[in-house]
């Protein structure tokens, strides 16, 4: 007589096969305990407060967001390694996107800001996992092809990374003076808000009246904040009362530019809250002076925390018409 087939069982012995993962678990990640202990850190890792001085520090904080690319190919890995996705490559990799933006989703109650750039270096992890496990698991050169491509954005967003560095800690050196633009290495740290022209050039007539060099921006419609804006400066502001510096309008008769000044300090990037200022520009160089101890944020809940700062913008608000302008010497005073 034939012994009756056990069909459950047969049918759960056949799906786990069917899901064997094509890239094996490494031994050191077969135990359960330590698979949960490497996803428990992966995770707290998206949400925990960062140090104050990684965050200020001039080199770690242009590399800190590629550690999403590193963490979220490991979070894609331990998906397919283990759990009910196991052996799924894909249905791994769509967990693994939904993943990375609720990080970004969930960060802010966290005291940490969710950003579209981190899901993009989100996308680039996974990414490449999805072509290491094609590659090596299923033989398949689309998977190398995917893996080279994924992996050959991250040096080219790395490129400007020693820029970066050498102008922030150019700006450590000078402080408090921000920047006056001589050192040949504002053009890494200082960025365009909307879509403005800017370069940087020797002017012979500058503020005291001598030659030196100057950041020119020319903005104007559609853009409706064309301007510039830096962050890599020295966050501690904190001894300082005034935010100065020196603009002037070319060509622009006797009319007076109205142009605004946005300052956001990290404890309100996460809400997008922040202080902003106006001032007049005109066809000769003056110096403006902001006190930024007493600027209140634009919801009025209160001051800007200027021992945090984070952001410095100027821009064009709304401009009718294109506008050209020179800034320079931008610095703090007591």
């Amino acid at each position: 007589m034939t012994p009756a087939v056990d069909w459950r069982a047969w049918l759960r012995r056949a799906r786990v096969q069917r899901h064997q993962p094509a890239l094996a678990i490494p031994r050191l990640l077969a135990a359960r305990w330590l698979w949960l202990l490497v996803a428990a850190v992966i995770v707290t890792m998206f949400f925990v407060h960062i140090p104050t001085a990684a965050r200020r520090h001039p080199l770690l904080a242009p590399l800190g967001d590629q550690f999403h690319v590193g963490m979220m190919a490991v979070v894609t890995l331990l998906l397919y390694w283990r759990g009910p996705l196991r052996g799924r490559l894909w249905l791994g990799a769509l967990a693994a996107v939904a993943c990375g933006a609720l990080v970004e989703v969930f960060q802010p109650l966290f005291g940490r800001s969710g950003q579209v750039k981190d899901f993009l270096l989100d996308l680039i992890g996974i990414g490449a996992t999805v072509g290491l496990v094609l590659w090596r698991g299923h033989g398949r050169r689309r998977g190398l092809v995917l893996l080279v491509v994924t992996l050959l954005s991250i040096p080219a967003q790395l490129y400007r990374v020693p820029g970066i560095v050498a102008g922030a800690y150019r700006m450590r050196q000078t402080f408090p003076l921000i920047t006056d633009f001589e050192s040949g290495l504002e053009h890494w740290v200082w960025d365009k808000n909307s879509h403005p022209s800017m370069v940087f050039t020797r002017v012979p007539d500058g503020p005291l009246g001598t030659p030196t060099t100057v950041l020119r921006i020319s903005g104007g419609p559609p853009d409706h904040w064309p301007g510039i804006k830096v962050r890599r400066f020295p966050h501690d502001w904190s001894g300082h009362r005034t935010l100065a510096f020196d603009v002037r309008v070319l060509s622009s008769g006797t009319d007076t530019i109205p142009m605004g000044l946005r300052l956001e300090d990290y404890p309100g990037k996460r809400d997008d809250k922040y202080a902003r200022a106006s001032f007049g520009a005109w066809d000769a160089w003056h110096t403006v002076r902001v006190d930024v101890s007493r600027l209140l944020l634009t919801d009025k809940s209160r001051l800007l925390d200027t021992s945090d700062m984070d952001l410095i913008l100027f821009y064009l608000p709304r401009p009718p018409r294109t506008v050209v302008y020179e800034l320079d010497n931008v610095r703090l005073e007591k």
